[in-house]
Parts: structure tokens; sequence; C-alpha cells
């Protein structure tokens, strides 16, 4: 499938592999999945980014998860926020099952972050945004 311009690419940076696999299965049933593209840590998807020659090969959307083995979301955020080609073009939402108020303010302090969302999410969210609809 190639990728249409009328649709946005997101990378989902997430150690929760059930659920990548739902949204995964989801997409597929609507032949939405070659839009997604999903790290286990964030330093993997930290990677995949810079070695991004091109802009226009940049995602859309990053979903971030906070608390993951290796490298958190936050220690992402410190990384992402140095690399002017990321930070400029790409929207953050941050999606973690943390409630704690503390967590939320420090994410919210990056500018490129869009919100800040407690999972679950609802199940057509991922939709919504390749399709380029207003979720926020």
């Amino acid at each position: 499938m190639s990728l249409s311009t009328d649709y946005k690419k997101i990378i989902f940076i997430d150690d929760d592999t059930e659920l990548v696999s739902i949204y995964n299965s989801i997409l597929e049933r609507k032949n939405l999945s070659d839009y997604l593209l999903h790290f286990e840590n964030a330093k993997d998807g930290l990677k995949y980014l810079k070695g991004i020659k091109n802009k226009e090969k940049l995602p859309d959307y990053i979903l971030l998860d906070l608390y993951m083995p290796e490298m958190d979301g936050f220690k992402f955020l410190e990384y992402f926020e140095r690399i002017s080609k990321l930070k400029d073009s790409i929207e953050i939402y941050v999606c973690t099952s943390s409630r704690k108020k503390d967590d939320r303010n420090r994410v919210m302090k990056y500018p490129f972050v869009s919100a800040y969302l407690e999972k679950p999410l609802p199940s057509d969210f991922i939709e919504l945004l390749i399709r380029d609809h207003t979720v926020y």
C-alpha cells in the first residue's frame, strides 16, 4: 500500500505490545495499518527518528508512553527537544496510565506535547489521527 498524503503517519512508542496489537488489528480491518509504526521503547523510537534524512518521511504524530524500561518517556522528551527537525514538525500525545499531576505538569511544559491522555484510549483514537480528524 502506498501512503496517501491525505492520511497522517503515527509512531506509537509503548512497551505494552498487547495494546498496540489491538490498535493494529483495528487499523488492519480498515486498511490503515501502514500508517502506524511501533517501537517498544523510547530509545529505539528516538534512534529511528534521528535516522530520518528526508523531513517528508517524519511522522505527523507520536503517541508516547511515559513508563518504559531502558529509556522512559520523560527522557525521550528531553532528547526530542534538542533535535530541531523533530520538535518543529511533530506533535506528541503522551498516552499513559499515570494519573499523577506532577507527571502531567512535567510533560505539558514542552510546546510540542499536544495532550496528556490517560489510558485506555478510545478504540478509534488512532484512526481519527490518521484520517486527520481533530481529536483535541
